[in-house]
């Protein structure tokens, strides 16, 4: 199963939702692959993920891929 939470405004719950379900999906004993593709990297912040080991990340790449 894939699933993705999406939006283009701030502040309705996307990164906390994603989290959410991704720990409770571990919790029932499921696989859980959580991608964080935003550039202020709040799930991965969250996750207890280093800032500085987030250079480079797929929202740089991404986005260069985009500008390119």
């Amino acid at each position: 199963m894939i699933l993705a939470i999406v939006g283009n405004k701030g502040g309705t719950a996307k990164t906390t939702t994603s989290i959410s379900l991704a720990a409770a999906l571990a919790l029932k004993g499921k696989r859980a692959l959580l991608i964080d593709l935003d550039g202020q990297a709040s799930a991965s912040l969250s996750l207890g993920i280093i800032r500085a080991n987030l250079r480079p990340s797929i929202a740089d790449a991404v986005q260069t891929r985009l500008k390119g």
